[in-house]
């Protein structure tokens, strides 16, 4: 969210991996990817994200994380997903209407692919 640059001091052909927590929409990325290139003729090689929400990206019909992968050309990987967060607590702190109310998000906001 602060947009920090963390580790060496970027210089021309520095091989960089992004961190982030979350990509919702890609916005986050769309931010930081200019300013990682006018600091410096770096070499991006991916993106790590903590989790994956697995929502559209701006395109309306694929996930975020594909959009982002699409448009940069380097490779996106999360740690866990959405899905992997659901699977993991229905039945324990998911209740079922909450899966219901998750149900009917991802219906309205969820990744079509």
């Amino acid at each position: 969210d602060k947009g920090n640059f963390l580790g060496a001091s970027l210089k021309d052909g520095d091989r960089v991996v992004i961190v982030e927590d979350v990509t919702t929409s890609g916005k986050s990325i769309d931010e930081t990817y200019p300013k990682l290139k006018a600091a410096a003729d770096v070499d991006v090689k991916g993106l790590i994200v903590s989790l994956n929400r697995m929502e559209v990206g701006k395109g309306g019909v694929k996930s975020a994380q594909d959009e982002i992968q699409e448009r940069y050309g380097f490779p996106v990987a999360s740690i866990v997903s959405m899905k992997d967060v659901r699977e993991a607590l229905t039945g324990t702190l998911i209740t079922p209407e909450l899966d219901k109310a998750l149900d009917a998000y991802y219906a309205q906001y969820g990744a079509k692919e």
